[in-house]
């Protein structure tokens, strides 16, 4: 494979986060990524950066960046979102009930649920005071 791991680093402003889809969009195509995965990949990183931003810096992100990291692995695409908020484990929380009645689902989770569905898998680590949420896509 002669793609290498490319990094992009964005100010955590909601502003920014279309920058950041468009890379990795961008990366996973070079790959040869079919337009449902790109898109996959484009829709989970938007929701990732924007939770990040709204949830983790609470919109006050403007001295803060996220860092984005695409790693091309032999059968899938690797993306590390790496943030500096506060230590949140998305992973811990329950995914909402799609077959629940309309009125009685919760408001939040959604966004991780999609990301969840969206990718192959979606894990969590917190090293050196820093989130990192690594999802992967097939090719």
């Amino acid at each position: 494979m002669g793609v290498k791991e490319k990094r992009l680093t964005i100010p955590a402003t909601l502003e920014k986060v279309e920058e950041a889809c468009e890379f990795v969009s961008n990366f996973a195509d070079d790959l040869g990524m079919s337009d449902d995965a790109v898109y996959h990949c484009y829709l989970s990183v938007e929701e990732v950066c924007t939770n990040v931003i709204e949830h983790g810096y609470k919109y006050k992100g403007d001295d803060q960046v996220i860092e984005v990291v695409c790693q091309p692995q032999s059968d899938h695409l690797r993306i590390v979102i790496i943030d500096d908020a506060a230590r949140f484990d998305p992973m811990v929380l329950n995914d909402p009930d799609p077959s629940a009645p309309l009125l009685e689902r919760g408001d939040g989770g959604w966004g991780v649920f999609f990301v969840k569905k969206f990718m192959n898998s979606v894990d969590y680590r917190y090293e050196k005071n820093r989130n990192q949420l690594i999802l992967k896509k097939h090719f």
